[in-house]
């Protein structure tokens, strides 16, 4: 995962309060930094560290790699690369003397001074050494190492989709549908073991380099053996891609909520941007509730009329009007994937019979809701 400066600035700030390098010393870093990149030649806190003698090549390697310092010594393993970071942990790679490799997620210090988010982290942990499903990512060891708590699992050699959509843009429909049935078959495996995931969304799906996708990061999923126990009133999740029912916080939610996400996730493949915009979290969750999907956006030509009615049926604010089950999903996608012809044009393009099927469905789901309310 390339260093953002966000990192490595928090990475040179630890390292100051360590007393590993003089504060007036970071101090002109930072101004230097701010300086050529009003200049219009931006140039890292790194670089500069480098030409100014404050550190050599290998020492500042290691504490870019280990974000200063700040994890434990691992017996057998060496730190290669930090691969991610959310609130509560980070992510690295590591490798043993084998030259095995594996990601290992390290609870911060900070946190690791609530019970609650212990509990939550180590039954992640065990959710994932009990999971074996070739489309979720598998956990191996955990336990406390050095008065830290951390979990080795499968390290994924690939991009995540939000990596992807920033780096590429938008996806071919096909291209779209492919990995989405490959989640919703993981999403139908994790039904099976009751467990619901709670945080689908492009970040947390992993695509290596032979298509293979991965879902990753179940910290917030109810069924969890105690990490997912959620009281009505309360929302956990990312906000663009909270389905209604989670973004009010109701604590009955089952598989049909992370359909939804996963809709807002096809959403966002396809078209290239969120459903839903918003200042900030809370304007997010309010447009969960209340808006429907922009009429511009998924009616104005850029998606097939298949891919319209699968957004709109996944994404429905009704749950009972979504799809009921990820294999129920999965039916359509491989009856739309097995030669038919739509998702080559246009929604708005004349279509064929298939399209016109298509728009039939999507009236016959309309009026459904509509009866509903």
């Amino acid at each position: 995962m390339p260093l953002d400066p966000a990192t490595e600035a928090r990475v040179f700030a630890k390292l100051v309060r360590r007393g590993l390098l003089e504060q007036a010393d970071v101090a002109e870093l930072f101004a230097a930094a701010r300086a050529a990149g009003e200049a219009g030649e931006p140039v890292s806190l790194s670089s500069l560290a480098l030409r100014r003698g404050l550190l050599d090549k290998s020492s500042l390697s290691r504490l870019l790699r280990t974000d200063g310092e700040d994890v434990p010594p691992i017996p057998g393993r060496a730190y290669v690369a930090k691969l991610g970071e959310g609130g509560t942990a980070h992510v690295f790679k590591v490798r043993d003397k084998d030259g095995d490799e594996q990601a290992v997620k390290i609870l911060k210090s900070e946190v690791a001074a609530d019970p609650a988010e212990v509990k939550a982290f180590l039954a992640e942990a065990k959710l994932l050494q009990r999971l074996d499903h070739e489309n979720v990512v598998k956990g191996d060891q955990v336990g406390r190492l050095a008065g830290r708590y951390l979990f080795f699992m499968e390290h994924v050699d690939g991009r995540t989709l939000q990596e992807c959509i920033e780096q590429d843009g938008a996806f071919e429909e096909e291209s779209a549908l492919s990995i989405i049935l490959q989640v919703s078959r993981a999403l139908e495996y994790l039904r099976g073991e009751g467990v619901v995931h709670r945080d689908v969304k492009p970040g947390n799906i992993m695509v290596t380099a032979d298509d293979t996708v991965k879902l990753i990061d179940l910290g917030f999923a109810l069924g969890n053996a105690g990490a997912g126990e959620q009281a009505a009133g309360t929302t956990r999740g990312t906000a663009a891609y909270l389905s209604p029912e989670q973004a009010r916080g109701e604590a009955d939610l089952d598989v049909r909520s992370d359909i939804y996400s996963l809709g807002a996730t096809l959403y966002q493949m396809v078209l290239g941007e969120l459903p839903f915009a918003g200042e900030d979290d809370e304007e997010l969750v309010q447009q969960a509730v209340l808006a429907g999907l922009s009429a511009e956006a998924t009616k104005g030509g850029r998606i097939s009329a298949h891919m319209h009615y699968f957004i709109e049926k996944m994404m429905a604010k009704d749950r009972d009007v979504r799809y009921q089950s990820p294999e129920q999903l999965q039916g359509d996608i491989v009856r739309q994937m097995q030669g038919k012809q739509s998702l080559a044009g246009p929604a708005d393009d004349g279509g064929g019979d298939d399209d016109d099927l298509a728009r039939r469905r999507l009236d016959r789901m309309r009026r459904k809701r509509k009866r509903k309310r």
